[in-house]
């Protein structure tokens, strides 16, 4: 009996490793993509909004810094927007909370 218990308990031991460093790397891998992907795009939106409200191009090495804010701060509203998601789903309901957070 003792055998075959730590026989199950191996497997789920195993089976979570697995499934830690699998599911890890591609979260961490699509996340990568995703965040570098539109990198110019966002670096010259905020280098022209910049200029519209001063008059003056933002230099290279503040556009960088702004970048990695948004960068870091990404997760963040991840995290903040799926803690927040249940408890105003509850208080406003489901339709309501979705044309809410989406600015419909």
């Amino acid at each position: 009996m003792r055998a075959l218990r730590r026989l199950i308990q191996g497997r789920i031991l195993l089976l979570t490793i697995c499934a830690a460093g699998i599911g890890g790397t591609f979260q961490f891998g699509y996340n990568l993509s995703i965040i570098n992907a539109p990198t110019s795009h966002i670096q010259e939106f905020t280098n022209e909004t910049w200029q519209v409200r001063t008059g003056e191009p933002l230099p290279d090495h503040l556009v960088l810094l702004t970048w990695s804010l948004i960068v870091s701060l990404y997760p963040l509203g991840g995290l903040f927007g799926a803690l927040l998601a249940g408890p105003l789903a509850i208080t406003l309901g489901r339709p309501t909370s979705k044309y809410c957070c989406i600015g419909n």
